[in-house]
C-alpha cells in the first residue's frame, strides 16, 4: 500500500515538474518577444530622430533661399512673406512632435510641396530681373532720360510686386527667358529699326509644374504699341482676365503636360510698318498674367 501510495506521489510530482518545464518554456518565448520588440522600437526611435534631424534641415535650407532672395530684391512679395511663415510655423511644429511616423511623412508631403511652390516664385521672379535689365540698358546718357528709366524702375518694381502676389501658389505657370524681337526675311535677320520689321518674333519657356492642371490651354499674347493701343487684327478678339474683358494680339493653343514648354509666336507687322518706339509684349494663360518682355525701335 505504502509503495502504491509513493508510486502515485511520484506520478504527481513528474507531472508537476512537466509543467513548471512547459511554463518556464512559454515565459521564457514570451520575454524573448518582448525583449525582441523592444529592440524594434529601439531602432525605429532612433530612425525617426535621425529623419526629424534630416526634415528640420530641408526646412532651414529652404527657408535660408527666402532670406537670400529677399537680400537679393530688398524685400518678398506678399505671397512669399505668408509662404516664409507657413514655413516657420513647419518648422515649429517638427520641433514639437514627438515620433508620429505618420505625422512625420505628412511633414515631408507638405515640404515637397513647399519646394514645388518656391520654384515657381523663383522662376517668376527670374523672369522679371530680365525685364528690368532689358529697361536698364535702354538708359542713355542724358539726365532726362536718366529721370524717365528711373521712373519705369518703380513702375516695374510696382509691376513686379503685382505679378508675384497675383501668382496662385503650386498651380499657376510661369513664362520665363523671354525674348522678343523684329525680324525679317526667310532667315529672321533680326531688326532694330521698326519699318524693316515684317515680324515681331516672341519666344520664352513655360514652367514645368507638376501640381497644375494640364491639358489644352490658350496662351494670349497683348502686344503695346508706343502709343498704349493694343495691336490686334481688328476682329475684336478679347479674353477675360479678373472680370475684365482684355482685347490680345494672338493666341496660340497648346497640350500642356506638366512638362516645359518652347514656345515662339509671330506677329506680321503692320501694312504702314512698325513705328519707333518701346512695345511691351504681355503673355497670359489659365486668366493669369505669367510673364512680359519689351523691345525699342530706334
Amino acid at each position: 500500500m505504502e509503495e502504491k501510495e509513493k508510486s502515485q506521489n511520484n506520478k504527481v510530482f513528474l507531472i508537476l515538474a512537466v509543467i513548471l518545464l512547459l511554463l518556464s518554456g512559454v515565459l521564457g518565448w514570451q520575454l524573448y518577444e518582448q525583449k525582441a520588440a523592444n529592440d524594434q522600437l529601439v531602432v525605429e526611435k532612433a530612425q525617426l530622430v535621425e529623419d526629424k534631424s534630416a526634415l528640420t534641415a530641408e526646412l532651414d535650407g529652404l527657408l535660408d533661399k527666402y532670406k537670400s532672395l529677399e537680400d537679393e530684391n530688398g524685400q518678398l512679395s506678399e505671397e512669399m512673406e505668408a509662404q516664409r511663415q507657413e514655413l516657420l510655423q513647419l518648422k515649429a511644429d517638427v520641433e514639437k512632435y514627438k515620433g508620429d511616423a505618420s505625422k512625420l511623412s505628412w511633414y515631408k508631403t507638405q515640404l515637397a510641396q513647399y519646394k514645388d511652390k518656391y520654384e515657381v516664385l523663383e522662376a517668376s521672379y527670374d523672369s522679371l530681373q530680365d525685364v528690368a535689365s532689358t529697361l536698364h540698358g535702354e538708359v542713355g546718357t542724358l539726365k532726362t532720360e536718366v529721370t524717365q528709366q528711373q521712373s519705369l524702375n518703380r513702375e516695374l518694381t510696382d509691376e513686379n510686386m503685382g505679378l508675384a502676389n497675383k501668382v496662385a501658389l503650386g498651380s499657376v505657370l510661369t513664362a520665363y527667358k523671354i525674348t522678343i524681337e523684329g525680324v525679317r526675311g526667310k532667315n529672321e535677320k533680326p531688326q532694330t529699326r521698326g519699318k524693316r520689321v515684317e515680324k515681331l518674333r516672341t519666344c520664352f519657356i513655360l514652367s514645368e509644374n507638376s501640381i497644375a492642371k494640364g491639358g489644352q490651354k490658350d496662351i494670349y499674347f497683348r502686344i503695346v504699341g508706343p502709343d498704349g493701343k493694343v495691336l490686334s487684327q481688328g476682329r475684336g478678339d478679347e479674353f477675360d482676365f479678373e472680370g475684365t474683358m482684355m482685347t490680345y494680339s494672338m493666341v496660340k493653343q497648346v497640350n500642356y503636360e506638366n512638362r516645359q514648354m518652347d514656345i515662339c509666336m509671330y506677329y506680321n507687322a503692320p501694312t504702314e510698318g512698325f513705328t519707333d518706339g518701346k512695345y511691351t509684349i504681355e503673355i497670359y494663360t489659365d486668366k493669369a498674367l505669367i510673364g512680359s518682355s519689351s523691345l525699342t525701335f530706334k
